[in-house]
């Protein structure tokens, strides 16, 4: 099995890195980063061929699989080069994986080039954001127990994370897709921003793009039927956790990075299960981070297993960017809204 992969990263992404290629057993081959000067360090600690160039990897490196863990300024903006880019890749038989959104905004999905039709798929279909909750082993694990619960009327989503574990803008992205698999497309979205420098006298807002941002961010979803969700997420606090409660009529049901619990409504426990095992208060052997990515990027390499497909990015992107637009106006804002000022995506 070819267990090859290429990796454009942050210096301060390559023990990440490092930790998630030995957890799947990856073949590091070629390494490059954004950053001045610094494709020979991550290139040496990764122990792959330097490449400083990241339309460079895409065309030649011999890989099986591109992980985008540092985009920087790729796939912002209109030019139609980067998404040319993801195509020649996918042409050559390359799979294309990212820690971000690419394209990170709504207006880049529509006049970028990402939804050009032929040769092949869009663009924006090739790459894989990674990891998503959804496909983790935690809610493969629960899957028979998701079916079972019922109509879920309200949900709260927590995903927290080290900057080196992505931006802001991968965390919010994140958790609209889970929302988005469980409970559909919210009617509005009332959020409130917090940028990193709070608390210095300094107030500020977010842009319209998802790509650079940090801080944290908590938004309420409401959606048509009277259905809620809740979700808070941030890129500042240290150390990785997912965690979404889901509750019915059949109770709770919390799953989280190494596991889930489910609740009836007279308290008793219905199902549980935690991998591995391990005392309260004890770290993983392997950090959530690490193992999270470990077990996305050896899924999509696995060829006996089926590939889940693209994430509805047109979607995602207007989700997200309503909740950065509703932190700026302070007002609830509609994805719709989103969707019609970029276009049809």
């Amino acid at each position: 099995m070819d267990r090859t992969i290429a990796v454009w990263l942050g210096p301060e992404q390559a023990g990440l890195l490092r930790q998630a290629a030995d957890a799947a057993e990856l073949d590091v081959v070629a390494a490059g980063s954004p950053a001045r000067g610094q494709t020979g360090g991550v290139a040496e600690q990764l122990g792959g061929a330097p490449i400083d160039d990241l339309r460079a990897m895409l065309a030649t490196a011999d890989a099986k699989l591109i992980l985008i863990a540092a985009p920087d300024s790729f796939g912002a903006g209109p030019d139609p080069a980067d998404a040319a880019a993801i195509r020649a890749a996918h042409a050559r038989g390359v799979r294309v994986a990212t820690l971000e959104p690419i394209p990170a905004a709504a207006m880049d999905l529509a006049s970028g080039g990402w939804t050009d039709s032929g040769p092949g798929p869009r663009p924006a279909d090739v790459i894989r954001f990674c990891p998503l909750a959804r496909l983790s082993a935690p809610y493969r694990s629960a899957a028979e127990v998701l079916t079972g619960f019922g109509h879920i009327r309200m949900m709260q989503v927590e995903s927290w994370s080290a900057p080196a574990e992505g931006s802001l803008g991968a965390r919010l992205y994140g958790a609209m897709d889970l929302i988005l698999s469980l409970l559909g497309e919210p009617e509005f979205i009332d959020a409130a921003y917090i940028g990193p420098g709070h608390g210095k006298g300094v107030h500020s807002l977010p842009g319209e793009s998802l790509r650079g941002l940090h801080g944290d961010l908590t938004a309420n979803l409401r959606f048509a039927d009277g259905r809620a969700a809740g979700l808070a997420v941030s890129n500042q606090v240290g150390r990785w956790n997912r965690t979404a409660t889901l509750v019915g009529p059949a109770g709770r049901l919390r799953i989280f990075d190494d596991g889930f619990e489910g609740v009836a409504p007279d308290g008793s426990k219905t199902d549980e299960l935690r991998q591995p095992a391990r005392k309260r208060g004890q770290e993983p052997a392997l950090a959530h981070s690490a193992a999270a990515l470990a077990d996305a990027l050896g899924r999509m390499l696995d060829p006996a297993i089926p590939d889940p497909g693209p994430t509805d990015h047109g979607t995602l992107l207007a989700m997200s960017q309503a909740a950065l637009l509703s932190a700026r106006t302070g007002q609830a804002e509609s994805p719709t809204t989103i969707k019609h000022m970029a276009g049809a995506v």
